[in-house]
């Protein structure tokens, strides 16, 4: 069973999961922001059980980067109250940069086979409603977000040479075709208590919403888009 989304927003941003504190982004909702994204439609904090959905994430839109200035209050908000407010405190600002995505939309394809069946009808309720139990986010809180539920699909796997819509392996047989935008990346694909992440992969984008020609690849046709799975 596959279940697809369309999420976008104004701005988005997706830091690198092991680190507390990142000013670059990476183009795409990694699995882990994938499975919080569900864990936040369903309501739960508890969703590492998602660790055991698959996922395929295809750019529909992304219109760049750009570096915006934010003002903080070092070591303040915890303890921001209006009368510390009034004495002045606050006043140690800092100014910090953090890399955003422009108007990012993305079609995501989530293989539910190996959820519990439960959950994964509560998941496609909550879904078929375009219900969310808490705000969505793209990637970070001030990127409120918002969702379309494509619907359910079957996934007809195949291997061959085909142009893949979603991002790849790094490691599959890919043609650099001039007039396409591409990158590499890493990230985590498990999640395990303690927010220790796990099963680092690279693959490889296309940010301009076209499709990578690939050589004898395997994927899967759903929704008529060709997606590789991880």
């Amino acid at each position: 069973m596959v279940v697809g989304i369309e999420i976008r927003a104004d701005f988005g941003h997706f830091s690198h999961p092991a680190t507390i504190y990142s000013s670059l982004t990476y183009p795409v909702p990694p699995k882990t922001t994938a499975m919080g994204m569900l864990g936040a439609i369903l309501g739960t904090e508890e969703y590492l059980f998602l660790n055991d959905i698959k996922y395929a994430c295809v750019v529909k839109n992304l219109e760049g980067k750009r570096n915006f200035c934010f003002n903080g209050i070092k070591d303040a908000l915890k303890e921001l109250n209006l009368e510390k407010a009034g004495r002045g405190f606050g006043k140690g600002r800092k100014q910090f940069y953090r890399e955003l995505l422009i108007n990012p939309s993305y079609e995501i394809y989530v293989d539910l086979s190996n959820i519990d069946a439960k959950e994964s009808k509560r998941l496609i309720e909550f879904l078929q409603s375009g219900k969310s139990m808490y705000q969505l986010y793209m990637g970070i809180n001030f990127c409120l977000a918002e969702y379309r539920f494509l619907g359910e699909f079957s996934a007809q796997e195949s291997k061959n040479d085909a142009y893949i819509d979603s991002f790849v392996p790094l490691e599959s047989n890919f043609t650099i075709e001039s007039g396409k935008s591409y990158t590499d990346i890493r990230f985590a694909t498990t999640i395990s208590s303690g927010r220790i992440f796990g099963g680092f992969s690279d693959f490889l984008v296309e940010t301009s919403a076209q499709a990578i020609q690939c050589k004898n690849i395997a994927h899967s046709e759903v929704n008529a888009k060709r997606v590789v799975f991880i």
